[in-house]
């Protein structure tokens, strides 16, 4: 089956009234995709009859223009990843179809609630958006790589608050060789960024480790992550938190239930990670 190319939502309607009575697959991307994308596919094939990955470079999350505009983008790529992973449809949406000039409604996140969640506009960008797709597209499931915990976190809790009748799946972060975190954004890194940007999941498993030997103070592990990020010039620790998995609530004890999440800039551009601690 070749790749289905829906350009628009009229287009995305009809696929899916024509595709009613099989289970749907839903992966949302904003598009430069990688191996972790490929594993999105892999496990949504196995798990439902058709599988949409949809591209939108989605202007409500960025809050500077010059952000959106270095945001890495090569649809041809993109399609040839798509068809060697045998997704059935890519939807291609437009920003004047998805968010014309009149438009004026917005999901708020309270994240008061959840003392550690950043970038609340960034947040609403994403749940305002991935509420229109699942309005468009109606899927069985929803796949999402852990790579942004808080974004996976959200949407869940999204899916719950709004009664969609959605499954949410998720795969852990993908990564390369050298065990950095699989990202849209790795390509603009340069190769010495690449090899600095390691040491991310270097410290996070270094603080994994003196959890299992005893320490379970969150402030001792955050420091151990803090204290050697210093030593390494290219990174700018953005946060560490450490966060209990299902609440996402910051603890000051880590348990078993605990994950550490952490940000840095390598240069100028913004990497995640996270590591469960059991």
């Amino acid at each position: 089956m070749s790749l289905t190319i829906l350009k628009n939502i009229k287009s995305a309607y009809k696929f899916i009234n024509e595709n009613k009575n099989n289970s749907i697959a839903l992966i949302p991307t904003m598009g430069a995709l990688h191996e972790g994308h490929g594993a999105l596919i892999k496990k949504a094939k196995k798990e439902c009859s058709i599988v949409i990955v949809s591209i939108f470079l989605n202007p409500l999350q960025f809050t500077k223009v010059e952000d959106i505009e270095k945001y890495p983008q090569n649809l041809d790529n993109d399609k040839k990843l798509l068809e060697e992973f045998e997704a059935d449809a890519v939807f291609l949406p437009s920003v004047e179809e998805m968010i014309p000039d009149d438009y004026a409604t917005y999901i708020n996140i309270e994240n008061n609630k959840y003392n550690i969640i950043s970038r609340p506009i960034y947040y609403r960008g994403i749940v305002t958006i991935m509420s229109k797709l699942f309005n468009i597209i109606y899927p069985t499931n929803v796949y999402l790589i852990e790579y942004d915990y808080q974004e996976v976190f959200i949407i869940r809790k999204m899916i719950k608050d709004f009664n969609y009748n959605i499954s949410l799946k998720t795969i852990p972060i993908v990564r390369d060789k050298n065990m950095l975190a699989l990202s849209s954004l790795n390509i603009l890194l340069s190769d010495r960024e690449k090899e600095e940007a390691c040491i991310i999941y270097e410290l996070l498993k270094e603080a994994r480790e003196e959890f299992k030997k005893g320490g379970i103070k969150s402030s001792y592990l955050m420091d151990i992550i803090k204290n050697n990020l210093k030593s390494h010039k290219m990174l700018k620790l953005e946060y560490v938190h450490i966060a209990d998995k299902e609440t996402l609530i910051s603890v000051e004890t880590a348990t078993k239930n605990s994950i550490i999440l952490i940000s840095c800039y390598c240069g100028s551009t913004r990497l995640l990670d996270n590591m469960p601690l059991k």
